[in-house]
């Protein structure tokens, strides 16, 4: 493989990405490995939500703190997927060290060892742990990242658990420099292993941009698996096979250009319409931060140039800001919950006699969140009682263990003079409070960060050169926040119209960063463009949000023209983020399926347009299907 970094190589380095989430693609190390289509593999296997269960888990288990999917994966089919890595010199480069990077990176060696494989060397990187500054107030006047009048501060109560600095590249290409084949990450950034791998490879210095910016975006189409290969795909119906999908590959070139691909034969779909939806998911807007460039995203270019072959171009790259995301993970308490459920005729009634029932039973001074919402509706002339069956969620947290049998006790004691009907779910193991972990991230000074290390499990170490001498050289300071580009308010020429669901004219993908929610809407033609981008004012989003928008929210809009994109970002509407929110999508998922549900007024010749493409796309996928 040509892998010899005094030599240059310049044709592209293919990246695969074996997993985007805790649990996935258990058998993605061994194919990719295995296919010989890959010279390197990724996977990010952290989220807000697992980073706040492992600072829980060191609690009780200092040996634990890491991500054992690795593990798994290399042990696919009794090792085969460390088999293949090891026999195809395949390099591998993730963030499953978690808070634990160390241990993993020795669980790791030995899994090898114990298949008589002793010729691979594994890794780690140390630096990103900044919880003891933290607790012992080192790092002051942390300002919260998305509401600024807000600054951290430890607290008896909320105990701070861990607080890691989102690193970037430097670690990685000094292991890789060094010779390490498996390199284990903490908290980096989750495009830093695939811009890492990509300096090693083409020999990039610290102020290649613009190729840098694109291995960062590449990085970003991947790092979540099978989200760009079909998954997550709101035009899922156009995609022949969604099981045992291919995961992607990133064929990086030197000039950062990019083509995303998958294994050959395998099922899923890459298209410039699955590559979209990902290059807009969980973004802040036209600039992409990392700790070693910024990416301007604004004019994206994706172009189909194969079958399951998608070029990203048209990213510039500028130098990385000033500050680095540091998130804290704090104790934040406890929280327990459960569902009852009401069925068929006056639900409304129902539901908002359980809610008087319950809160007036407790002192809601003892709860710091108290929440009982409605999810769903009943149908007209049900055919079943899954037809007309609605859940009432109940959610509680509070700083003392104590209060949740007041959350017990006011369920169980309205139960017998409840609604018509009214059944809980059976697990009520779910009332029994557990702890939950506030989040709060910050930026912190790149003059303020700690120095990085690469460890190998065999003893060496190597230092990383600090860039905080050369940060004015290489830095600059970038306006902050992200620019919010005016909505186009002139709709332009006259269509005639027709009352149907958002969804029938356009795509979007939704997703989560902190307490803000992302929505990024598309359309296919060039010709419905003009219309989109001027019907959707940051206004009409919120007309859109109907009844889930509150004033405290904000919105922030930008448009992508090559992408025939427009995309929001709400401020606040997740509370403070999945690991202690009380909203039921946390993650902000589902967010762009319901405003596509909303109905709208839209003009005809664009949506007959829309249907006849989907409807020729579906029958293709259909045909394919059937051959497959």
């Amino acid at each position: 493989m040509e892998s010899n970094q005094q030599e240059r190589p310049r044709r592209p380095i293919r990246i695969g990405n074996a997993s985007g989430a805790i649990g996935d693609g258990i058998d993605q190390v061994f194919r990719l490995a295995s296919s010989g289509d890959v010279d390197a593999i990724t996977a990010d296997y952290l989220a807000e939500f697992n980073i706040a269960w492992k600072a829980i888990e060191l609690q009780t288990n200092p040996e634990l703190g890491y991500e054992p999917n690795f593990l798994e994966q290399l042990a696919w089919e009794n090792g085969a997927g460390a088999k293949a890595v090891a026999r195809n010199k395949v390099k591998v480069v993730h963030d499953g060290g978690a808070l634990n990077p160390k241990g993993l990176a020795r669980k790791v060696d030995e899994y090898f060892k114990s298949l008589g494989i002793s010729d691979v060397k594994v890794a780690w990187i140390e630096g990103d742990n900044v919880t003891e500054q933290v607790k012992s107030n080192q790092l002051v006047g942390l300002r919260h990242l998305d509401q600024k009048d807000i600054t951290f501060r430890n607290s008896d109560d909320t105990p701070t658990l861990a607080a890691n600095v989102y690193t970037g590249q430097d670690g990685i290409l000094k292991a890789l420099e060094a010779g390490v084949d498996i390199v284990i990450c903490g908290r980096c950034c989750d495009a830093s292993p695939v811009m890492g791998l990509a300096t090693w490879w083409h020999g990039w210095g610290p102020s290649a941009y613009d190729p840098l910016a694109g291995s960062l975006m590449a990085g970003h189409l991947i790092e979540c698996g099978a989200y760009v290969t079909g998954g997550n795909y709101c035009g899922a119906m156009e995609v022949a096979e969604l099981h045992h999908v291919g995961y992607p590959i990133a064929e990086i070139s030197f000039d950062g250009s990019t083509v995303i691909t998958k294994s050959e034969g395998s099922n899923g779909a890459v298209t410039v319409d699955t590559c979209t939806a990902q290059l807009l998911y969980e973004i802040q807007g036209h600039r992409y931060l990392n700790p070693d460039v910024t990416a301007f995203i604004g004019q994206a270019k994706l172009e189909q140039v194969g079958p399951n072959r998608v070029k990203l171009s048209g990213i510039t790259g500028l130098p990385p800001p000033e500050t680095s995301k540091v998130a804290i993970c704090q104790l934040g308490g406890y929280q327990a919950e459960i569902s009852a459920y009401v069925a068929g005729l006056d639900t409304d009634f129902k539901f908002n006699l359980m809610k008087s029932q319950v809160l007036g039973q407790v002192n809601m001074a003892d709860f710091s969140t108290f929440s009982i919402e409605k999810y769903g509706s009943s149908l007209p002339d049900p055919r079943s009682q899954k037809e007309c069956t609605v859940q009432i969620r109940m959610f509680a947290q509070s700083l003392k263990k104590e209060a949740f049998s007041q959350f017990r006790r006011a369920i169980f004691y309205n139960g017998m003079q409840g609604y018509c009907g009214l059944h809980l779910g059976m697990d009520w193991r779910t009332m029994e409070p557990k702890p939950f972990v506030r989040y709060f991230p910050a930026l912190i000074s790149r003059s303020s960060l700690p120095d990085l290390s690469v460890k190998f499990v065999a003893g060496e170490v190597f230092s990383v050169p600090s860039r905080k001498e050369t940060a004015k050289k290489y830095v600059a300071s970038l306006p902050s926040p992200q620019q919010s580009y005016p909505s186009v308010l002139d709709t332009g020429n006259a269509h005639a119209m027709v009352v149907r669901p958002l969804g029938d004219l356009f795509f979007a993908r939704s997703g989560d960063k902190g307490g803000n929610a992302n929505v990024g809407f598309w359309v296919r033609s060039e010709k419905a463009y003009p219309w989109a981008r001027k019907f959707l004012t940051s206004a009409k989003l919120v007309e859109l949000l109907a009844d889930d928008w509150d004033d405290r929210y904000t919105v922030e809009r930008c448009e992508f023209p090559h992408l025939r994109a427009v995309h929001f970002v709400i401020e606040g509407i997740l509370q403070e983020g999945v690991s202690s929110s009380s909203v039921l999508d946390g993650f902000g998922k589902s967010i762009g399926e319901f405003l596509r549900a909303r109905k709208v007024e839209l003009p005809i010749d664009l949506v007959q347009d829309e249907d006849n493409r989907r409807k020729c796309a579906v029958e293709k996928a259909t045909t394919e299907k059937a051959r497959l």
